[in-house]
């Protein structure tokens, strides 16, 4: 099994975007953005971006269709207007998404790319993310310069944004391991503060976080 990564573009130039996935082995993009479209950097558009990552040799996938944050059926959408990622990660849409990028990682590297710099507030981080850990696939993060980010260090920076950064061992709510991981909770918390919600114009993000660690 190959590594998967994640990754926005943000606002980096195409020569730096192609930069950063080659340096990590990268071998694949799957674009998951509901609306591949961003306002702010045209050259990461469809078709834009397939004809970028053609020319770079590298291989690509739209699949926002099957696991983007924005969900297509009225009643993935809680009743404050957000998309419900609990709800997603159950449809048949969405597994079929997962089952498409397992596939892949047998044959090669893959990056799941959005457009925030920074996962956490993106739905790579409080969708994708667990859903894959679920079934043992841990990804890596790529962040501005290369740097990589740990999937434990994204989870331990979820709990600080939550507020509910737990003491050593502190793992479980009450109930013991039946019960949520304080993770999974702080992770709802903030899914309920960042999906997208259906008063919203736009779901370009791709300036979002840039220099946030």
């Amino acid at each position: 099994m190959h590594r998967l990564w994640t990754l926005g573009h943000s606002t980096l130039a195409p020569a730096d975007f192609i930069t950063l996935i080659k340096d990590a082995g990268i071998d694949a993009i799957a674009d998951v953005r509901s609306i591949p479209f961003s306002g702010r950097q045209p050259h990461y558009s469809s078709p834009n971006l397939g004809n970028l990552l053609d020319s770079a040799g590298i291989r690509h996938v739209y699949l926002g269709d099957l696991v983007g944050g924005r969900p297509p059926n009225p009643s993935l959408f809680n009743s404050s207007g957000r998309a419900d990622f609990q709800s997603m990660a159950k449809t048949e849409r969405f597994l079929r998404g997962l089952d498409r990028i397992i596939d892949g990682l047998h044959r090669m590297s893959i990056g799941l790319m959005c457009g925030e710099e920074d996962p956490l507030p993106c739905h790579r981080c409080l969708l994708i993310a667990p859903a894959l850990v679920e079934r043992g696939i841990i990804p890596f993060h790529l962040r501005k310069g290369g740097r990589v980010e740990t999937q434990a260090d994204l989870e331990n920076r979820i709990l600080a944004a939550a507020g509910m950064e737990p003491a050593q061992g502190d793992l479980f709510l009450p109930g013991g391991n039946q019960g949520p991981s304080r993770v999974d909770l702080a992770r709802q918390i903030l899914a309920d503060k960042h999906a997208w919600r259906t008063d919203e114009t736009t779901t370009d993000h791709s300036d979002r976080n840039m220099e946030n660690p």
